[in-house]
């Protein structure tokens, strides 16, 4: 055999992984029960909506994972990454509560991001080929 001749990897199937699935259904579920309690507590000022985008963010976020879409992988990774320093300061400079709370966060968080930089997901991710739209 040849050593030149690079070896293509066959194309990845269609199915969505379970990691995926979970993953991308855990973000836009969070989007929405924070979309549902910024409404409940009716309190309409600039944080709020700062808020809500943050929330339609993490929400398109989840969905775009749903879909198989690169750009959901990479800002999933890159969100969750700085996700893991942030709640340090937080504890450390803001008097956050440093019990279950974080430690959910950091468990989330590191989950994330080694669930979506496995090499078998990023190959998925970035060999997807769009689905092309029927003239009828």
């Amino acid at each position: 055999m040849n050593k030149n001749i690079p070896q293509t990897l066959p194309p990845p199937d269609k199915k969505i992984p379970t990691s995926i699935i979970l993953i991308g259904s855990f973000e836009i579920a969070m989007a929405l029960l924070g979309v549902i309690l910024a409404v409940l507590v009716g309190q309409l000022d600039a944080n709020t909506i700062a808020y809500l985008v943050l929330l339609l963010v993490y929400g398109a976020m989840g969905a775009g994972l749903l879909a198989i879409q690169e750009w959901a992988r990479f800002a999933n990774v890159v969100l969750h990454l700085i996700a893991v320093p942030y709640a340090f300061y937080t504890v450390t400079f803001l008097g956050a509560p440093s019990d279950w709370r974080m430690v959910s966060q950091l468990l989330i968080s590191f989950a994330i991001v080694v669930a979506l930089t496995r090499p078998t997901i990023r190959y998925k991710f970035q060999t997807v080929v769009p689905r092309k739209k029927r003239h009828q």
